[in-house]
C-alpha cells in the first residue's frame, strides 16, 4: 500500500554559531555555549545526544565554559562567574568578577581552582571545593585585556595570553613569572589560544596563523611554525601529549604529532606536523578530544566529530532542541518551533478522482529530481511505496501527487518579551497552541474560517508559570505539563482557561528533576503519562476516576533513551536508547516483551547516530524511526520475498537484500527534523536542507576578517 508524503522544506531556523565548548572527560557530557548564550549538554558516553538545553538571554553572551566535576561554570561579557543548576536548568550561583566583561576561564586538574581574565587586565581566581565559589584572590594587573588562560597540569602556573604577550604567573602568588613578547616588526599580534605542556613549554596561537612553542622559564622562542593563513583560535592537546590540533578563522584542522630522535642515552622530542583535514568551510571556534574522536565546532554551527586514521567524520546539523513541531491531522495543522517564535501552517491538499483515487503528476524523473533540488519550492507531496515494498535503488517508485492547494501560513507568533523558547504543542483538535518559555507560559485559541480569516485569542493559564515539556490527551481537554520535577494536569476550556487540578511530585519515582521526554496516551483505552529523565528513569501513571496515579517504574537501564513512544493499539511502550537499543514494554502485563529484532541487523547496531523519534506504523506491526539523516523502518514480521537489483553493484546488491529479508528498511532524507503521521496512508517530513543552512551563514575566510 502507498503512503502519501507531505515533503515539508519550508521550516529553516537560523543556524546559531558556537562560541566555546567544554568537555567533562569523567562522565563523556560536551557543554556548548551559542552566540544566543544557550547552552546544550550533550551526552556522548555512545552516540551524541543532546540531553540538556539551557535557552539563552537577550543581550547576553557565554563566552567561556568550564567543568568542575558534575558542576557547570561560565563568563561572559557580562562580567560575572556563573554556575548552572544542570538540574533545574537555570542560575544556581552568581559572582561579580574585578575587571568587568570575561573573556576566558580554566579549571585546573585537580578541580579546585577556577581562573578567569577580564577585560582590564586582571586574573580572578576562585576556589570551587564543597560545592561552593569562594574568592581566593586576584592577580596583579596587567595592560590590556586577556584574551586566553590555560593551567599547567599541576596547577603552580597559569599562562595568560592578550595583545603582544603571553604572561606566566605564580599561581601561589599571583604575580608574573616571566612575560613573553610576541609582537613582530610593530605589527600588533593577537594571542587568541594557549595549551601548557607537562614539561613546562607553553604553545600558542596567534592572528597571524603562527603555531609558537616557549620557553615559560626563559621567555625563548623554541620553535615557530606557519600553519593557516588567517587566526588561530583554538588548540586542544591529547591526555598523553603525544599530539596536538588547532584551526580557526582557517577551518583547516591541523595535526601535530611528538616524535622522538635520539640514541638511547640522550633522546629529543620534536612536534611535527602530521595531517590536515578540510572538514568545515567557516571559522572554528573551539576543539575538544574525545579519545580517539576529535570535537570541532564554530560558525556553521555544526558540532562535528571526527577521527583518523580510518578517515570519519560526523556533523550534527544546528537544529532547534526537540521536539520542533506538531500536528493535527484532522486539519492538517502543522506547528513549526523557531528560537523565539512559532508558525502555523495549512498544509498542501491533494487531487483525487470520482473513485477517491490520488490523482499523479506526469512527471519523468530528470523533472522530478529538479524539482526537489528548487528552493523555492515550499511542500512536495509525493507518494511513495510502502516501507515493505521500498526499492532504494529504483526510483521510479516515486511519483508526485497533484496539488490542488499550496500549503498556506497561518499565523506566527512571538515569543513573550522575545524569549527563546523551551517547550510548545498544538492541540489535537488544532483549536490551542501552547508554549513556554523560562519565565512565562501562554496558550492560544486559534480560529479560522474557510475564507481564511484567522484570530488569536488568549487563554488564561492558573497555577502555573512555565514548564519544561508539556502535551495534550486526545481530547484536548487535558493537559499535562512537568516543571521542576513536577507534573501538572491541567482542565483545559477554550472559553473559561486551564486551571491546575492535580500536581504529581517525580522525585520518589524519577532520578533528576530534568524531564527528557513526555508522552501521554491518545486513543488507548486507559490514559497514560509516561516521563523519562536524563538519567534514564522512566515512570508511569495511569488514570484512575478522575486522578492519575503511579503505575509502575521500568528496569534501569546502563544508558539514556533517546525516543520513546505508547503504540496504542497493543497498550506498549516502546523506547530506543542511545546505545540503538531497542525495548517493548507491556503496560497492561507490566512485564518486558520480546523486544523487536533491531539488534539482529548489525546495520541497525553500527549506527552512530540516535534515534530522535519513533511512532508505531498505523496498519503494520512495523516501527518508523527517524535520525537527523533517514527513516528506518522496522517490521517486526520478515518477509523474503525481495528480488536482487541487477542494476546495483554485487556488493550493493547483497547489502540490500539483507535488508529486506530481515525487515530492515532506509529512506534517506538530510536533514530530517520531524515526522508525523496524519492518518493511516498519510504521514509528514520535515525537511532543512543542507544549502539552506549554508545559504544563512556569514561570508568564509576569503572575505571577512576577525576581531574581538
Amino acid at each position: 500500500m502507498a503512503c502519501k508524503l507531505h515533503r515539508v522544506r519550508y521550516y529553516n531556523p537560523k543556524p546559531v554559531q558556537v562560541n566555546c565548548v567544554a568537555f567533562n572527560k569523567s562522565n563523556k557530557l560536551l557543554a556548548l555555549a551559542r552566540q544566543d548564550a544557550s547552552i546544550e549538554i550533550w551526552d556522548l558516553n555512545y552516540a551524541p545526544y543532546l540531553i540538556k538545553c539551557i535557552p539563552g538571554v537577550e543581550n547576553t553572551s557565554v563566552e567561556a565554559l568550564g567543568w568542575v566535576n558534575e558542576r557547570l561554570l561560565s563568563t561572559g561579557l557580562g562580567g560575572a562567574l556563573v554556575e548552572w543548576d544542570t538540574d533545574k536548568l537555570s542560575i544556581k550561583y552568581t559572582v561579580m568578577l574585578t575587571g568587568y566583561a570575561a573573556w576566558c576561564l580554566d579549571v585546573n586538574s585537580a578541580k579546585e581552582l577556577v581562573a578567569v581574565g577580564t577585560e582590564q587586565g586582571y586574573v580572578n581566581l576562585y576556589s570551587v571545593e564543597n560545592d561552593e565559589i569562594v574568592y581566593r584572590k586576584l592577580f596583579d594587573k596587567q595592560e590590556g585585556r586577556i584574551i586566553c588562560c590555560k593551567f599547567d597540569q599541576p596547577g603552580n602556573i597559569l599562562a595568560t595570553g592578550s595583545i603582544d604577550s603571553i604572561r606566566v604567573w605564580n599561581v601561589e602568588t599571583g604575580q608574573a613569572t616571566c612575560r613573553i613578547s610576541v609582537a613582530r616588526r610593530g605589527k600588533e599580534t593577537i594571542v587568541w589560544c594557549l595549551a601548557v605542556l607537562s614539561d613546562g613549554v607553553v604553545v600558542s596561537g596567534d592572528r597571524y596563523g603562527r603555531l609558537t612553542f616557549w620557553d615559560s622559564n626563559l621567555g625563548d622562542q623554541i620553535e615557530s611554525y606557519t600553519t593557516h593563513k588567517r587566526d588561530i583560535l583554538c588548540i586542544a592537546v591529547s591526555d598523553d601529549e603525544n599530539s596536538m590540533y588547532l584551526s580557526g578563522v582557517d577551518p583547516v584542522i591541523v595535526q601535530f604529532v611528538k616524535v622522538k630522535s635520539g640514541s638511547n642515552k640522550q633522546t629529543s622530542a620534536n612536534w611535527v606536523k602530521n595531517v590536515q583535514r578540510n572538514i568545515h568551510e567557516h571559522d572554528v571556534r573551539a576543539l575538544a578530544i574525545n579519545g580517539e574522536k576529535l570535537i570541532s565546532v564554530g560558525a556553521d554551527g555544526y558540532l562535528t566529530l571526527s577521527s583518523y586514521p580510518p578517515k570519519w567524520v560526523m556533523r550534527i546539523p544546528p537544529m532547534v532542541p526537540y521536539p520542533r513541531s506538531s500536528v493535527c491531522a484532522g486539519k492538517k495543522l502543522l506547528l513549526l518551533r523557531y528560537s523565539n517564535y512559532l508558525e502555523v501552517w495549512k498544509l498542501g491538499s491533494y487531487a483525487v478522482n470520482k473513485n477517491g483515487n490520488v490523482i499523479l503528476n506526469n512527471t519523468n524523473i530528470k523533472k522530478e529530481i529538479k524539482q526537489e533540488n528548487t528552493r523555492t519550492q515550499l511542500e512536495e507531496d509525493t507518494e511513495v511505496i510502502a516501507p515493505n515494498e521500498i526499492d532504494r535503488h529504483d526510483k521510479k517508485q516515486k511519483q508526485t501527487l497533484k496539488l490542488t492547494e499550496q500549503p498556506l501560513k497561518l499565523v506566527s507568533i512571538q515569543a513573550k518579551g522575545k524569549k527563546q523558547i523551551k517547550c510548545c504543542e498544538l492541540s489535537p483538535s488544532g483549536e490551542l497552541v501552547v508554549y513556554s518559555t523560562e519565565s512565562h507560559i501562554r496558550m492560544l485559541k486559534l480560529e479560522c474560517d474557510d475564507e481564511s480569516n484567522i484570530s488569536l485569542t488568549k487563554v488564561l493559564i492558573s497555577g502555573i508559570t512555565c514548564c519544561d515539556r508539556v502535551a495534550f490527551t486526545a481530547d484536548s481537554r487535558t493537559l499535562v505539563a512537568c516543571c521542576s520535577g513536577e507534573l501538572k494536569i491541567l482542565q483545559v476550556d477554550p472559553e473559561a482557561g486551564a486551571t491546575v487540578i492535580q500536581t504529581i511530585a517525580c522525585d520518589k519515582y524519577l532520578k533528576t528533576k530534568s524531564i527528557l521526554h513526555l508522552v501521554v496516551s491518545k486513543v488507548t483505552p486507559t490514559s497514560y503519562i509516561v516521563a523519562a529523565d536524563t538519567m534514564g528513569r522512566i515512570a508511569v501513571w495511569i488514570k484512575k476516576a478522575k486522578k492519575f496515579e503511579f503505575y509502575v517504574t521500568l528496569p534501569k537501564y546502563h544508558c539514556v533513551l533517546s525516543a520513546i513512544t505508547i503504540d496504542d493499539r497493543r497498550e506498549t511502550l516502546i523506547v530506543v536508547y542511545v546505545d540503538q537499543k531497542i525495548v517493548e514494554y507491556s503496560l497492561v502485563d507490566k512485564q518486558v516483551t520480546s523486544s523487536n529484532k533491531a539488534e539482529l541487523h548489525a546495520e541497525w547496531s553500527a549506527r552512530t547516530a540516535p534515534v530522535v523519534s519513533l511512532s508505531a506504523h498505523p496498519l503494520r506491526d512495523a516501527l518508523v524511526l527517524e535520525d537527523d539523516v533517514s527513516l528506518w523502518v522496522l517490521d517486526n514480521n520478515t518477509t523474503s520475498d525481495f528480488e536482487e537489483q541487477p542494476s546495483a553493484p554485487k556488493k550493493k546488491q547483497k547489502w540490500f537484500k539483507k535488508l529486506q529479508t530481515t525487515g530492515l528498511h532506509v529512506i534517506p532524507l538530510k536533514y530530517l527534523s520531524g515526522f508525523h503521521w496524519l492518518g493511516d496512508d498519510e504521514a509528514v517530513t520535515l525537511e532543512i536542507l543542507p544549502e539552506n543552512i549554508v545559504s544563512q551563514l556569514p561570508p568564509g575566510i576569503g572575505s571577512k576578517k576577525h576581531a574581538l
